[in-house]
């Protein structure tokens, strides 16, 4: 570790050593026990080094699959060699797999579909979208007019059956198959297999048959009653219930309204991914994270911009795909569309749509044929029928006469082929390691972790396999640049003050590209076309309480409201504990219980030093982007030299200013000078909720956060809870 300048301030470092680290106590363990932590048959619950272990087990016996010559290359003693690192970084906490890892790592990983365990991803048709949705993962789109191969006008006639001994069936609502087969003559019947394979195959006749422009007239029927009961036990999700079948019938019922409805063929697509969206929104298990892009030369892009005004198609975030040529601002188009995101994005107070420098983003060609056979999207789960694919070869050909050829996923860190591709994700905790040799373990460890990952089947096994793209990225970055180098967030964006710790982050760039190329050789896999990031880390770094990403901490110390039900017998005994409680008079019935929250970074003694979201100027977070993006998204050699090629993705960031201190003149000066100098950023409004009678978070000062610990006795260690609007990201869903 480069040894500190004598300018810098005194202070104490917290000593880090490897340990099976302890989950936060409160916030930590209320986020691991709804997100992560898994119960035996007895009902006993995981420790974080249970995680540890069965989720470095599951990605190390990847290597099983691998062939005679892969295995050869790289020696008996490597699995047990990467299981135990691999366990070490998790259970020390300085490498934080992704949600989806430390949900569903364990030892039937290899048997397993990727896209489980893939954060994000793109899709150019919406039964592909939907798919993925399905499995987790976060989906973007891009609706440009020239990617639009369905109107949706041609669609058949839709109907759903259900039996009427279904569990589900409801007298008075639904059609039974014994009254549709009575009242239909000719018609094309399919039963829904209870899959998610089976409930995006039902999407995929629907768009297809409309392609094809031949089935306008004709009546198809979807049966339902195979498909499991609400409430049922998924295997696959921990046994998590399942939805039941009434969503999806809901959701095509209402794909059906888009028919004859006179809208342009992005327009429609629009409604009928928000349509399926909302349908996995209902399944529980996750919310439907989506971005949606639109080439500002497109004629009907200023519907685009409007498009969610008043509420509507909430299930996207919306953004505006812009060029070097946009940002010159030398035709009176680009003026118009300029003008009219501006306006939306600050007197809506929604931040959207965003803007989508697509002109910065990594795009690697190397091995694209364009795809144009329509293949690019099958898998051993997932193989799309003969016709759907020349649809996919159509979409392709257009894809292929595109220039810019990527989009972000819905939160921006990744730059992902907007045919189809996955990245999967890490975040390296350096705080957490004990000197800077251990910090580049870890990211070292991490990245052959991602690399093992993009060898399981996908759908799109065909992208993964030309552009093995991975994103190691980092959390915990303002704590680690106070406890290994003394500086706080304006040290920091004083570039020459800061150097040490800016060249230690593209040491650690130069490690990741460095194990990237050599581990991908071994394997004999492409060299990955992008290898760093930082995501927005909201949920995996709230298991140690510390800073999100690259973001500020929102707060200091602040108090957590969790809802309950008045006859939760859990409010008592919160209460008893001396727990503060609130009866809310707007959500009868209902209790909120506040639990004291302290993050990390406040025990490290920073005083003055220390400063929080509110407080940084969008100029000083602006600047603060540009060095990150220097330095860890593109990297810097040891003279200084921007790194070549370029294998960044983004940079995760929601930038928020106060809109009663910036006019919308201030707000568009600042965007016109700083939103063409980065990749992405979401730039939103900071909303006052302080009117609202229930806030999950509410702010304090020290001596009222201390007041209300010393009355709290918790004796029993009962854990806290947690809403779940706690675990949407805190951005408001991450508009670019």
């Amino acid at each position: 570790m480069p040894k500190k300048a004598s300018t810098q301030p005194s202070f104490k470092a917290k000593k880090m050593k490897f340990m099976d680290r302890s989950l936060s106590k409160g916030l930590g363990q209320a986020v691991a026990k709804r997100t992560i932590l898994r119960t035996d048959s007895k009902g006993k619950l995981e420790k974080w080094s249970d995680v540890a272990e069965r989720v470095a087990k599951g990605n190390t016996m990847l290597l099983d699959n691998l062939s005679k010559t892969q295995l050869k290359k790289l020696g008996k003693t490597h699995q047990k060699e990467e299981y135990e690192i691999l366990r070490k970084h998790i259970a020390n906490a300085s490498l934080l797999m992704s949600g989806r890892h430390l949900q569903h790592g364990d030892k039937t990983q290899p048997e397993r579909n990727m896209e489980v365990f893939t954060n994000c991803s793109t899709a150019s048709s919406s039964f592909l979208l939907f798919y993925l949705l399905l499995n987790g993962s976060g989906v973007g789109r891009a609706y440009d007019d020239d990617m639009m191969v369905v109107n949706w006008d041609n669609m058949p006639i839709v109907r759903c059956v259900l039996d009427e001994n279904h569990p589900d069936f409801i007298w008075g609502e639904d059609e039974s198959i014994r009254d549709a087969k009575h009242k239909y003559g000719k018609v094309y019947w399919y039963e829904v297999p209870d899959t998610r394979e089976g409930w995006a195959q039902a999407v995929e006749k629907i768009e297809t048959m409309a392609h094809e422009k031949k089935y306008k007239d004709d009546l198809l029927i979807f049966d339902f009653s195979k498909v499991r009961p609400k409430g049922s036990k998924i295997k696959g999700m921990q046994n998590r219930p399942a939805s039941g079948p009434r969503p999806l019938m809901q959701a095509i019922q209402k794909v059906a309204t888009v028919k004859n409805a006179g809208m342009s063929a992005w327009k429609q697509a629009m409604y009928v991914d928000h349509y399926l969206s909302e349908c996995v929104l209902v399944g529980g298990a996750r919310r439907a994270a989506r971005i949606a892009t639109k080439t500002w030369t497109d004629p009907e892009v200023l519907d685009f911009i409007d498009i969610k005004r008043g509420g509507f198609l909430w299930s996207a975030n919306n953004s505006v795909a812009v060029d070097e040529k946009f940002w010159k601002q030398s035709n009176r188009h680009a003026k118009k569309v300029l003008d009219a995101v501006l306006k939306a994005s600050y007197y809506d107070k929604t931040g959207e749509p965003g803007f989508v420098n697509q002109h910065k983003l990594v795009q690697n060609d190397k091995g694209f044929n364009g795809y144009t056979d329509g293949k690019y999207a099958n898998s051993k789960k997932y193989k799309p029928a003969p016709k759907t694919q020349k649809m996919l070869a159509s979409i392709a050909k257009r894809a292929n006469a595109k220039y810019y050829t990527q989009i972000p996923n819905p939160c921006g860190e990744i730059t992902l082929n907007m045919l189809g591709g996955y990245c999967v994700i890490a975040d390296v905790v350096p705080y957490h390691a004990p000197n800077a040799d251990a910090a580049e373990e870890s990211f070292r460890a991490a990245t052959r972790a991602l690399i093992r990952v993009n060898t399981m089947d996908s759908l799109y096994t065909r992208e993964v396999k030309r552009t093995n793209r991975i994103g190691v990225g980092m959390t915990g970055i303002h704590e680690y640049a106070w406890n290994a180098f003394g500086f706080g967030f304006r040290d920091l964006i004083n570039e020459e003050k800061s150097k040490e710790f800016w060249l230690t982050l593209s040491r650690f760039k130069r490690a990741v590209a460095d194990e990237a190329a050599s581990y991908s050789k071994k394997l004999g896999v492409t060299v990955p076309h992008t290898n760093t990031t930082i995501k927005p880390a909201g949920t995996t770094s709230k298991l140690f309480a510390l800073s999100e990403g690259a973001h500020l901490p929102a707060m200091r110390e602040y108090m957590r409201w969790v809802q309950f039900s008045i006859d939760d017998p859990l409010v008592k005994k919160y209460q008893k504990m001396g727990y503060p409680t609130k009866e809310l008079k707007s959500y009868k019935g209902t209790v909120v219980i506040g639990f004291p929250t302290q993050p990390e970074i406040c025990r490290l003694g920073m005083n003055g030093k220390l400063v929080t979201a509110s407080e940084a100027t969008p100029e000083e977070q602006y600047q603060w982007l540009m060095l990150l993006e220097k330095y860890w998204i593109r990297g810097v050699d040891e003279d200084g030299k921007p790194l070549e090629p370029d294998t960044g993705n983004q940079v995760s960031y929601t930038l928020k200013y106060d809109p009663d201190r910036v006019d919308f003149k201030e707000f568009k000066k600042m965007l016109k000078i700083y939103q063409p100098q980065i990749r992405t950023a979401s730039v939103m409004p900071r909303i006052d909720t302080t009117a609202y009678e229930y806030q999950p978070e509410e702010q304090m000062n020290a001596n009222d956060f201390m007041k209300v610990i010393r009355e709290i006795n918790d004796e029993e260690g009962v854990l806290e809870d947690i809403d779940l609007e706690m675990l949407k990201c805190e951005s408001g869903a991450c508009p670019i």
